[in-house]
């Protein structure tokens, strides 16, 4: 299938849903993230397409904390969470028309628990868990499951009060009890959690909704219209939609997409949490990662990740990105702006003997742009020891100054001309002198940091610049220190 075919076909849902003017013709979507880790690419799927469909016909798109699942510590909503999701989408360039927190809409999720228990659409379920779960593979109601109105109300104060313990009593939807697939059969929508913590909800609050219903009533509250969920949703659609019937309410129009992993990376928040938790990784930003915080820190732009996402659409099947492709494209981005230096790893000083050009040199600061730097140099350089020790007894181009022979032995250089030879090797240097040069160190994409040195023009750029180090790849500016310079590698 061609990739622009999913597009087309979703723009065609939404164009005649418009003609149809539902919800007075204006288009709702919304973006649930649970603010119990970093945003990653795998997001960026979700919210590009919520966001820009929305924008593109004049619609509306939340954020909706989905937070109402403080069962663990690892797993429980925190405050800094909430604050750099919504810093990520900032960058990402979608700003939300309103910002939901579903934690504070629990009162409004009970009175639509009370409503479903008293019309007997649900029922608080007391059985044993394994007792239940062996009912349902058998395709079997358990007990409770007749229960009288009267009963699953009273149930249900109960459960309010504290008078059941976790795992006592379950508020169950009613579905089809003989469906196909087992996670539809009498799903359920609350539970209890007792001494949570949570940063906005009091622990006087006992009962909370799980995702399905919470999710589901939201859509319908804040009239949201379409909903672009990764596939792995599917099965939630379907369980909302029997929610919906026993409301009576049109449940939104459903696209699911597949799911978008760059190759290499980290995405898992379980295994991100644990690493940072046990010194694997550096923070939620650490290069190994794929949240949306390291890939900024690293130099990718959000630019290209939405031209991934274009690329990709809504296609169902999942895709695995390179690394190699990804970059590609963010090159494209960086590539006519970010300025060139000198930077030389593994340094080894080197002297000229015979060279006129001394003093003040003017180099290009970027092949296509106007501009130059300058650099003071003498008759002695600091090169890389790779490059010396695999030109020995040639000639070689010190880049954008003269040509020189390297000895056989030694670190002794003469000087070869002016004259630009095609077919001479160009390597990149730098003034052996501390006027002219900083300490730099580049966190690479393993998160080992690369030590060297960086000419002190780099000085003219800000925190978040990406620049091209020659020979060497793109990086961005990660720290500014008078005497020292932290990067980090984005891609050759």
């Amino acid at each position: 299938m061609d990739q622009e075919e999913p597009q087309n076909f979703i723009e065609e849902i939404i164009e005649q849903d418009i003609a149809a003017d539902k919800n007075n013709g204006r288009i709702h979507t919304r973006f649930p993230p649970e603010p119990n880790g970093y945003l990653h690419i795998g997001h960026a799927k979700s919210i590009y397409l919520n966001f820009r469909i929305a924008e593109k016909y004049n619609g509306l798109c939340n954020l909706r904390f989905d937070d109402t699942n403080p069962s663990s510590p690892e797993k429980s909503p925190k405050k800094k969470f909430y604050e750099w999701i919504e810093q990520d989408l900032k960058w990402l360039g979608c700003e939300p028309d309103l910002i939901i927190k579903a934690s504070e809409r629990l009162d409004v999720y009970y009175e639509f628990a009370y409503e479903l228990l008293e019309e007997g659409n649900a029922y608080v379920c007391t059985c044993d868990p394994e007792k239940w779960k062996k009912l349902r593979n058998e395709k079997k109601g358990c007990p409770c499951r007749d229960t009288d109105p009267d009963k699953n109300v009273d149930r249900w104060h109960k459960m309010q009060d504290g008078e059941y313990e976790e795992g006592e009593a379950v508020v169950r939807i009613k579905t089809d009890i003989e469906h196909k697939d087992p996670a539809q059969r009498d799903w359920p929508a609350f539970r209890i959690l007792k001494d949570h913590s949570h940063p906005y909800v009091s622990q006087d609050y006992v009962v909370w909704p799980l995702y399905n219903f919470a999710s589901a009533i939201d859509d319908h509250e804040f009239n949201v219209t379409h909903i672009f969920r990764a596939e792995e949703h599917s099965t939630n659609t379907k369980n909302q939609k029997h929610l919906y019937e026993h409301l009576g309410w049109e449940y939104p129009e459903t696209i699911h997409h597949g799911f978008l992993s760059l190759k290499g990376a980290v995405l898992s928040t379980s295994d991100i949490r644990s690493g940072i938790k046990n010194d694997k990784y550096r923070g939620w930003d650490d290069p190994r990662l794929g949240t949306i915080r390291a890939l900024r820190r690293r130099g990718f732009q959000a630019e290209a990740i939405e031209e991934l996402i274009k690329k990709y659409g809504t296609k169902s099947s999942n895709a695995e990105v390179s690394m190699e492709e990804f970059s590609s494209i963010n090159r494209k981005i960086v590539d006519p702006e970010a300025l060139r230096y000198f930077f030389v790893k593994e340094p080894v000083e080197i002297t000229v003997k015979n060279a006129e050009n001394k003093g003040e040199v003017e180099l290009p600061i970027h092949p296509e742009k106007e501009g130059t730097k300058n650099l003071e140099v003498t008759d002695s350089f600091l090169v890389e020891r790779e490059d010396l020790e695999s030109n020995r007894g040639d000639s070689i181009r010190l880049k954008g100054l003269y040509n020189i022979n390297i000895p056989e032995e030694g670190k002794k250089c003469s000087y070869a001309g002016d004259e630009i030879v095609q077919e001479m090797p160009k390597i990149h240097w730098l003034p052996d002198s501390e006027s002219e040069t900083l300490e730099a160190e580049v966190m690479m994409p393993n998160a080992e940091k690369l030590q060297g040195i960086v000419e002190k023009n780099v000085l003219e750029e800000n925190v978040d610049n990406v620049m091209q180090f020659e020979r060497f790849g793109f990086v961005r500016l990660d720290e500014k220190e008078d005497d020292k310079m932290n990067f980090c590698f984005t891609h050759k």
